[in-house]
């Protein structure tokens, strides 16, 4: 089905991106033959639309495929009969939501001050963009802001509401979730940088984004540790 053709209302809602269609549909060839993951692939996308039903709209936030790929990602899992351990897609994960990151990876290093100061504007314009669309789209993501550590080079925001995670409580797909909130993780190890974060909307009311260079004295207080159920969590050494 074509994404124009997709039964959803788009006076509430948007499709999801290129990229999460790609990556649904390279899962779907890798664990499938052809005929069926062609037919899984329709099936995902009537989930997709049936999911998108009951769920507040967001449409007409800037930034739609933060909210309507994982929708995607959901759907795709809710429709195959067998499920794969999500650490082995972890990556298809990363490179649909977050790849850009390769190339900065190139071009910024947060261990320099610069760079780290860079990071903390583009992360305040990210803020202010979400706090202006709160008030349209009370359900989006609500932001905790901070002040900027400019002496020690630290970044760092919250999110004390995250669509994703309330889609995934209200669903009984918390097991789903943190392949999508590793990505977060990834993404700073690509800009040689550490993110610190003990837990998230879905685990303790805050996901923390507290980001420093991975050579900076405070990320080496910690560790990477992986919970039961997949996510990733800093931890004190």
């Amino acid at each position: 089905m074509r994404e124009k053709d997709l039964p959803f209302d788009r006076s509430k809602h948007a499709a999801y991106s290129k990229k999460a269609k790609k990556c649904v549909k390279t899962l779907l060839r890798r664990y499938y033959d052809a005929p069926t993951a062609a037919a899984l692939w329709e099936k995902a996308q009537q989930q997709y639309c049936a999911f998108l039903e009951d769920e507040p709209a967001m449409g007409g936030v800037k930034m739609t495929a933060s909210i309507y790929d994982p929708i995607l990602i959901f759907a795709w899992y809710a429709v195959i009969p067998d499920k794969p351990p999500l650490a082995d897609i972890q990556q298809d994960i990363f490179n649909c939501f977050m790849g850009g990151f390769d190339v900065l990876g190139r071009l910024f290093n947060l261990n320099r001050k610069w760079d780290n100061r860079l990071a903390n504007l583009a992360f305040k314009r990210a803020e202010n963009q979400r706090k202006k669309e709160i008030g349209a789209f009370p359900a989006s993501f609500r932001i905790k802001g901070y002040a900027y550590d400019r002496k020690n080079g630290i970044v760092r925001y919250g999110y004390t509401q995250c669509p994703n995670a309330e889609f995934a409580k209200r669903h009984h797909m918390e097991d789903v979730l943190p392949v999508m909130c590793n990505c977060d993780h990834m993404a700073m190890q690509k800009l040689h940088a550490t993110l610190i974060r003990e837990g998230t909307c879905c685990t303790s009311g805050l996901c923390d984004y507290c980001i420093v260079g991975d050579k900076n004295p405070a990320a080496q207080e910690y560790e990477l540790a992986k919970l039961e159920n997949g996510l990733w969590v800093s931890v004190r050494k």
